[in-house]
């Protein structure tokens, strides 16, 4: 529901069929080759998706240990964290976590409404594969929106990541956009 608060948001819909979680549609993830063409795909799908649709971002804390234990002090703030703008014009509701995986108590309150869940955005081989195996572990029904999901570590890890997905939660929940038009 565009423009309302995550919090109304989950108030508001109870028991709806289907829910699309995009993740980190962000400035900082955005690369010409690797990730920009599953940007702009995923959000067509977001306009053309028979359901609900919600965005979760990530924000690196410093106290975390992608700064002490990775060395990693980037994606703090504006302008890598910022959702890129063809996304923020959506104005779906945002998610914040400061973890690899999307299930922060929050969206894990939110999922339980839905009878299916599908993910796309980025990286395939991190927090798409630990959301939707921790989706999976919950026993709620997800799938991989396989044509909008893309990696920045290459096209060998890609397949790799698709691969191991399609034995994590079934070959037959890698669907694609087209699949899933209204």
């Amino acid at each position: 529901m565009p423009g309302v608060a995550p919090e109304i948001f989950a108030l508001h819909y109870k028991s709806m069929a289907n829910l699309l979680l995009v993740i980190d549609l962000q400035t900082g993830w955005r690369h010409k080759t690797a990730t920009e063409q599953v940007m702009l795909d995923t959000v067509t799908l977001c306009g053309q998706f028979p359901g609900d649709v919600i965005h979760c971002c990530f924000r690196n804390n410093p106290a975390s240990l992608f700064h002490t234990q990775l060395h990693w002090d980037d994606f703090v703030d504006s302008p890598h964290t910022d959702q890129i703008p063809e996304i923020a014009q959506l104005k779906l509701p945002l998610y914040w976590r400061e973890t690899y995986s999307c299930l922060t108590p929050q969206i894990t309150k939110l999922i339980k409404n839905y009878d299916h869940v599908y993910i796309a955005g980025v990286f395939t081989d991190i927090s798409v594969a630990v959301t939707a195996m921790e989706i999976f572990d919950l026993n709620i029904p997800v799938s991989i929106v396989g044509d909008c999901v893309a990696t920045l570590h290459g096209e060998d890890v890609q397949r790799a990541a698709m691969r191991s997905l399609s034995h994590a939660i079934g070959y037959r929940h890698i669907v694609t956009a087209a699949s899933l038009k209204k």
